[in-house]
């Protein structure tokens, strides 16, 4: 029988039921993909990291991400959960992280008790959207719509805070209007706040319907809201039910993110 170290995690949140859930394998080796796939598929939650150290040093993992359904490129908030669980469980002063797609991210503690991360930035361009998608959102007239293409993300500006709030889509409706996307992210900017902008993400196409915190989605708003504010740094808030906050600066070739987490479960996931 095969013993494999799990945790969950809360990210972008120090308190409790808030933030967006991860779940972390540690292993001790390579295993299947269709092992990690159903693993993540019995935790269910909306995405699981699973780590491999390397030959290299110690302190640096192979991470692979998947959602109940399917393995994604890039999970920023399971990163958040796994950089949570190398420095607080694994005894890690800081760690780095290399993709399937080679891209390396490190992270480490803050003199603040935080984890400061450095996730990969990602471009968007103008793009059309089809009516049924905004019809099956509920969304009317939105200020601008963008693709983020390496991820397949489609951002929608609306607004205001109460029309995003408000925001009921149709997942039946929205997938069947297109499958053109894996995610819809809907923002607004939010001056008069503490926050600068926030958010809310659908994910109906990888089996999550509406994702509480996507680290992910703000390495595309963060560029996005640089042009339209001509800033670097932001204090963002996706607004879920849940919700979670992080701090976003903007360097030349990647994202630094200041976030909380919180390991709410330890465990041992036993494969006979």
């Amino acid at each position: 029988m095969s013993r494999i170290s799990t945790f969950i995690v809360n990210s972008f949140t120090d308190k409790p039921f808030t933030g967006n859930p991860a779940g972390v394998c540690v292993l001790d080796n390579l295993i299947d993909k269709s092992i990690m796939q159903n693993i993540a598929a019995q935790l269910n939650l909306s995405e699981t990291a699973f780590l491999t150290r390397t030959s290299d040093t110690d302190s640096t993992f192979e991470i692979r991400y998947f959602t109940p359904t399917t393995e994604v490129p890039f999970c920023g908030h399971a990163t958040l959960a796994a950089a949570c669980v190398c420095i607080e469980e694994l005894n890690h002063s800081s760690v780095q992280f290399i993709t399937q797609s080679r891209e390396h991210l490190s992270a480490r503690i803050t003199a603040s008790d935080s984890f400061l991360l450095n996730f990969p930035l990602y471009k968007n361009v103008a793009h059309e959207v089809d009516v049924k998608l905004l019809d099956a959102m509920g969304i009317s007239n939105p200020s601008q719509t963008r693709l983020c293409e390496e991820l397949k993300m489609l951002l929608i500006e609306i607004d205001t805070l109460e029309e995003l709030q408000t925001v009921s889509p149709d997942y039946t409706a929205m997938i069947e209007a297109t499958n053109a996307y894996q995610e819809v992210v809907v923002t607004s900017r939010t001056a008069g706040t503490e926050y600068d902008f926030q958010s809310r993400c659908f994910c109906p196409w990888i089996g999550i319907n509406e994702d509480p915190v996507t680290g992910a989605a703000h390495a595309v708003l963060a560029p996005y809201w640089s042009e339209r504010l001509n800033q670097i740094k932001f204090d963002a808030y996706q607004c879920s039910t849940r919700g979670g906050s992080m701090h976003l600066e903007l360097l030349p070739d990647s994202l630094k993110v200041v976030a909380d987490a919180q390991i709410v479960l330890r465990g041992t996931m036993e494969l006979a």
